[in-house]
């Protein structure tokens, strides 16, 4: 990607570059801006969370990186890669690969380097995935000296990008020597630290999944158990990544005990499995232990929707009031227990239970869904009907509720 004339100097006249640089800025930032809009679009379609930073190199920087390229490489041939920057920070490591796939998708990738590879197992150098793209020049007009018409990429997770930060101002842009041996081992520690975050951050993430995907199976069959007319497969629980729903539970120290831990995975997996009397077993063994009042009730409601699988409402309601008694903020119970009340046609309870999940979580879909089911059972078509729009208006791919709307359409008109 060798850019500029034949014999041009390294070291360029600062005057001239500094006003090809100004002509040049604000066509830098359209073009870099463009970018950055594509990817932003491109990550709120991947339901991503994301933090992503751009600029162009000022001028003073660009000045400094050619001096130093020129005494490190004294050759014609030196670029700058990355006048125009484009940072994506993320949560976890397993976006990374997402990103890259979605840049590759969208651009033309020149060069990928992944830095830590650059580094033996005794150096403190931290990982980040830098990317080249390609962009488009601009024809007819004076480049910027040793300029190329590519952007540079960085992909970091926060921890990544908290160290390169750091790093950055202690080792990069230092006029001092490397530090002495007793502060590399502990820089090197602290980089290992920080890569053991990171791993165990994503287990986390991976294990909650792994929760989430269970419980979204034993809610689906308690549903389906439940639904009068068989040609619709309710699910009650939210996507993993909507932003809603109950709030997150704070895990207590005695959570990571690897009794209850072992417990509640030997639960989930059965129940998941439909294997329901071993599920409400080993369930019934987790609520011998001292748990955090909210852990109890997210305990009992799971036993709930195990006992309501096997038929048995009333012993299931009654777990779903022992799970309101402990959490009377856990709307899945709510939302459980206007489906047990509906079940066993106390509709007028049930009616009530679904507006207490409505009042917690407006914007949620699940109460005006369960609702919308009950007023149906009560041949309140019109007000089924209604509660049939505002699920859809929260949830526009949901088929039970576009299924629903059809019937209760075909029914009042």
């Amino acid at each position: 990607m060798k850019n500029g004339k034949q014999g041009q100097s390294p070291l360029p006249d600062r005057t001239a570059t500094k006003k090809l640089y100004a002509e040049l800025r604000p066509e830098y930032e359209l073009l870099l801006y463009n970018i950055y809009q594509q990817m932003h679009t491109l990550a709120e379609e991947e339901g991503l969370s994301l933090t992503l930073k751009y600029r162009v190199k000022g001028f003073d920087s660009y000045c400094e990186k050619l001096v130093r390229l020129h005494k490190l490489q004294g050759s014609e041939m030196l670029q700058i890669t990355d006048l125009l920057g484009l940072r994506i920070v993320c949560p976890f490591l397993e976006e990374l690969e997402i990103i890259e796939k979605l840049i590759a998708q969208k651009f033309e990738i020149l060069e990928m380097e992944h830095k830590a590879e650059q580094h033996s197992f005794s150096e403190f150098g931290y990982d980040s995935v830098h990317l080249l793209i390609k962009t488009p020049s601009f024809a007819g007009k004076e480049r910027l000296p040793h300029s190329c018409d590519v952007c540079e990429i960085q992909l970091r997770t926060i921890l990544q990008d908290a160290w390169a930060e750091v790093e950055h101002e202690l080792v990069y842009k230092s006029d001092i020597g490397m530090p002495n041996h007793s502060i590399r081992r502990k820089l090197a520690s602290l980089n290992a630290s920080l890569t053991l975050s990171d791993l165990i951050f994503q287990e986390i993430r991976d294990y909650q999944k792994e929760i989430r995907q269970r419980g979204l199976k034993c809610r689906q069959e308690v549903e389906t158990i439940s639904c009068g007319y068989h040609s619709i497969d309710i699910a009650q629980l939210p996507d993993v990544d909507d932003g809603g729903g109950d709030k997150e539970i704070p895990i207590p120290e005695h959570l990571s005990s690897d009794k209850l831990e072992k417990l509640m995975f030997g639960a989930l997996e059965a129940h998941s499995n439909n294997r329901f009397r071993k599920a409400i077993n080993l369930y019934s063994a987790a609520l011998k232990i001292k748990l955090d009042p909210a852990i109890r009730s997210l305990v009992y409601n799971h036993r709930g929707m195990a006992l309501f699988a096997l038929a048995e409402y009333n012993k299931g309601l009654e777990d779903f009031n022992k799970s309101i008694e402990y959490n009377n903020e856990n709307a899945r119970a709510w939302t459980n227990r206007g489906l047990a009340y509906r079940v066993l046609e106390k509709f007028d309870l049930s009616l009530e239970n679904y507006d207490r999940v409505i009042a917690m979580n407006p914007q949620q879909y699940e109460g005006y869904w369960g609702r919308a089911q009950t007023c149906f059972e009560m041949k309140l078509f019109s007000r089924a009907l209604n509660d049939c729009h505002k699920t859809i208006e929260r949830k526009a791919d949901f088929t039970p509720a576009l299924e629903l709307e059809k019937a209760l359409r075909r029914q009042l008109f």
